[in-house]
């Protein structure tokens, strides 16, 4: 590479990052989450969460310089995500003008999508949609050893930054390889082969570095069991069941059947709920593991979890906001995690952090424009992806376009059903990867615009 190629790349990589990073600049601090707390703790504390991956405070500090400049978190976060758009574009064949493109295609999912958004949030959600474009790139083989080695980097990190990942993202290559299985040039056995490795070297990982830091077991999850007894309440499962076990289980939550708390929130959290009037996740595991595999055994309420799963699923994919957890006056109060954390172990972020938008310095954070222009985009990309995949399908030069546009609505659906299924339905569980639709259309239109130049081109000569 000319070292003027390699200026224009890097300007254009420095370009895309500060496109992304518009809304936490706005803002005037990156963005607070409910969750943030947690995180900071873990990564100033050493706190390890029993309901979520410990490795997203490792990010934090590493990134944040030992928690002298926050920013450093969300600023890497943007150059991954710039990064995806520009190595997606770089596949497109005789490409020209990547020094204008990947910026105006930057500035389209920054206006219309959750992609800023996630990315200047403290809370490892960006790393769904960065995960999956790693996992399409690793399985389309055109790069070279350093970068599909920085694509199952990537595939680590999502996973261990969150915990639905490792479901989300081995699904998606499995779409995905079910997708190209009659491409030529792919080998399936030897991509089959990479994608269980991946999989398995994640999950294994993962438990391995649990025990590392917290032992004195192999585990991934201490708080799956009350999560998946939060989903039985949401389903409205969970009273029936102990109606009929309770009589002969006398499991210890039988004595609040008839008081359940309203839905999974106020389950997991309130201060008194059965769960934490049972000792919280370590004292309850054993009873509540025993509940949920019960459930799953009964075809009544086997039935009952798939048509749950179904229901939540679709409620999950028509939930268009972006971060709606993100308007909060709890933020800005001393008894809020994130303000604790950052004024116990960042005191020096303190002023900036309560100065931003979000938090009432400069005004009130009005998320009523960027929801707008979200639903106008998701919207106008489902249309334009449902008439392109029908009015190209007899296509063969298209084969490439369709390819990709498949590949983000499939990753897109999968990651909703993984999180509405097993968790709750929540809009940053779309907002956070829906950005993939329009990064795809936007890459087929570029794909189609440079195969004509490239036919006409021929045809000249």
């Amino acid at each position: 590479m000319r070292a003027s190629d390699a200026l224009r790349g890097g300007g254009t990589l420095v370009l895309c990052t500060l496109i992304i990073l518009l809304p936490a600049l706005v803002n005037g601090f990156p963005f607070v989450y409910s969750d943030t707390g947690t995180y900071l703790r873990s990564a100033f504390d050493g706190y390890v969460p029993d309901d979520r991956p410990y490795w997203y405070g490792v990010f934090i500090r590493l990134t944040s310089l030992n928690g002298q400049w926050l920013w450093g978190t969300v600023v890497v976060q943007a150059i991954l995500c710039a990064l995806c758009v520009i190595r997606l574009l770089l596949r497109t064949p005789h490409l020209t003008g990547l020094v204008w493109k990947a910026p105006l295609i930057t500035t389209v999912l920054t206006l219309f999508t959750g992609i800023g958004w996630y990315a200047g949030q403290l809370i490892p959600d960006v790393f769904t949609g960065i995960g999956l474009v790693s996992v399409f790139l690793l399985l389309s083989r055109q790069h070279g050893a350093l970068m599909r080695a920085f694509d199952e980097v990537m595939i680590l990190l999502a996973c261990w930054t969150h915990l639905s990942n490792l479901l989300i993202l081995p699904l998606a290559a499995a779409a995905m390889l079910w997708m190209m299985r009659r491409e030529k040039g792919l080998r399936p056995g030897r991509q089959w082969l990479l994608g269980i490795g991946v999989s398995v070297f994640a999950w294994m990982g993962l438990a391995a570095a649990n025990r590392w830091v917290a032992g004195p077991d192999l585990w991934i999850s201490r708080g799956s069991h009350a999560f998946l007894m939060g989903r039985m309440l949401d389903t409205g499962m969970l009273k029936p069941y102990l109606d009929e076990h309770c009589p002969q289980e006398h499991f210890g939550i039988c004595a609040f059947k008839d008081s359940l708390p309203p839905h999974s929130e106020a389950f997991l959290w309130w201060p008194d709920s059965p769960l934490a009037k049972q000792g919280g996740f370590a004292k309850t595991k054993e009873e509540y593991g025993r509940i949920v595999r019960g459930s799953l055994t009964e075809p009544r309420f086997l039935l009952w979890h798939a048509r749950g799963s179904i229901v939540s699923t679709a409620s999950q994919l028509c939930t268009w906001e972006i971060c709606r957890g993100l308007r909060s006056g709890w933020y800005r109060t001393p008894d809020g995690p994130p303000y604790q954390m950052i004024r116990d172990h960042l005191p020096h972020e303190l002023p900036a952090y309560l100065g931003s938008l979000q938090n009432g310095g400069r005004g009130e954070l009005d998320m009523s424009w960027p929801d707008l222009l979200y639903r106008i985009g998701l919207a106008a990309s489902l249309l334009i992806a449902i008439g392109w995949l029908v009015l190209t399908r007899r296509d063969n030069a298209a084969i490439h376009q369709r390819r990709v546009i498949r590949a983000a609505l499939v990753a897109i659906i999968i990651g909703a059903w993984v999180c509405a299924s097993l968790s709750v339905v929540d809009s940053r569980y779309l907002g956070r990867d829906s950005w993939l639709l329009p990064l795809a259309l936007c890459l087929a239109f570029v794909h189609r615009q440079q195969a004509m130049a490239a036919r006409a081109g021929d045809q000249g000569t």
